[in-house]
């Protein structure tokens, strides 16, 4: 094991966010009276991709300024760990935030109480987690736990991965069969740089007692809001489909309009124009302005390959409850053509490549590109 250590320089289902003021965060779980975290706890995070190096650098910085031990963390590729490590070597405000990092997943369940994970497929959440139960088995027994109810080793899973909500219900499944083991499914809403600045909203589902103890933990080190989504474990991974569809409709129209602007003549820079002064939602933004720029770059972004894994997944929630989504079955579609022509390592806003190619244009090139071939 390595380490980094540098010097400072109960709800229902469904229910609403309580009201609070702008400068707080919201939460529907109210902080008893005594702390939800204990002192001896350790904290581990396992993912260090897109989402989860930003969410696991703000929970190591939270860690640090309350005097708490440091985050212990684990990822499959080494690259990822060092892009990681230099991120928490330039720190907060110029001080770097300590950090350990584990030799396996088994050894943060082993040497965690809670661990926080963020993976970007099901197969390989499943996979990880065979090792973080196994580890969380051979761990010594620890004191008394907010959330365990007694003595053993307890042990809290908070994951945070988009998974399709049989996944979830699986893995909780096995870890109810061990006392004291909790499996939370807590997706969260955002891109990176929304989870850098510590603002992203989460759903969480499962045990009373484990949420309200995740929740404090998440918020406001993580996020700003939790949407509780009841006791069923399914139910957040479920709404995390739901509140993806959103998204994947926003990219599949402005993919379709910003083309349609293009080729008609009226220029994609006058839609954005418009899409500012009438739609200046954050998605429509954003990804408008990906499209307008030719701007995929999918290394702080979203992958076309997660749009590809989310919008299979919510075409099969769809079609399991008997609800037809036809926007996100062409979606789909425009996904994978955007993939096949050269945008598998693109952000998801790529999925412009496969409108542009059944308009007759170059997946990625844009307006200059066709200007030229023009002339």
């Amino acid at each position: 094991m390595s380490s980094l250590h540098m010097s400072p320089s109960h709800s229902m289902p469904g229910t609403p966010l309580i009201d609070t003021p702008a400068s707080e965060p919201s939460n529907p779980f109210s902080r008893p009276s005594s702390p939800t975290v204990q002192p001896h706890e350790r904290v581990g995070f396992v993912g260090l991709g897109n989402m989860g190096s930003k969410m696991a650098f703000n929970m190591a910085a939270s860690l640090q300024s309350k005097g708490r031990s440091p985050l212990i963390v684990w990822n499959r590729s080494q690259g990822r760990i060092d892009d990681f490590l230099k991120l928490c070597s330039e720190g907060k405000d110029g001080n770097a935030v300590p950090v350990v990092v584990a030799k396996s997943a088994r050894e943060v369940a082993e040497r965690c109480d809670v661990v926080i994970t963020s993976i970007g497929s099901d197969h390989a959440l499943e996979e990880i987690f065979v090792d973080l139960f196994a580890g969380q088995q051979s761990k010594k027994a620890l004191p008394d736990s907010a959330y365990a109810g007694g003595r053993g080793k307890p042990s809290l899973f908070i994951d945070t991965s988009t998974i399709y909500p049989h996944t979830a219900g699986r893995l909780e499944r096995i870890a109810a069969k061990v006392p004291h083991r909790h499996f939370l499914s807590c997706p969260a809403f955002g891109r990176p740089e929304v989870a850098l600045d510590a603002q992203l909203i989460f759903a969480i589902s499962g045990d009373l007692r484990a949420k309200k103890h995740a929740s404090h933990l998440l918020v406001p080190a993580l996020g700003r809001k939790v949407y509780d989504l009841g006791a069923n474990v399914e139910k957040a991974a479920a709404f995390k489909l739901v509140g993806n569809s959103l998204i994947i409709g926003v990219i599949e129209l402005l993919a379709e309009t910003m083309t349609l602007a293009e080729q008609s003549g009226v220029g994609q820079d006058k839609l954005y124009e418009l899409i500012k002064d009438v739609y200046p939602a954050p998605s429509f933004l954003t990804y408008g302005k990906k499209m307008l720029k030719n701007d995929y770059n999918g290394q702080d972004g979203f992958t076309l390959a997660g749009g590809i894994k989310d919008a299979a997944h919510i075409r099969k929630l769809a079609e399991e409850h008997g609800v037809p989504m036809p926007l996100i079955d062409i979606a789909h579609q425009h996904l994978i053509s955007a993939r096949a022509n050269g945008g598998a390592k693109l952000d998801w806003s790529s999925l412009v490549g496969g409108v542009r190619i059944s308009a007759g244009l170059p997946p990625f090139s844009g307006q200059k590109n066709r200007l030229q071939r023009l002339e």
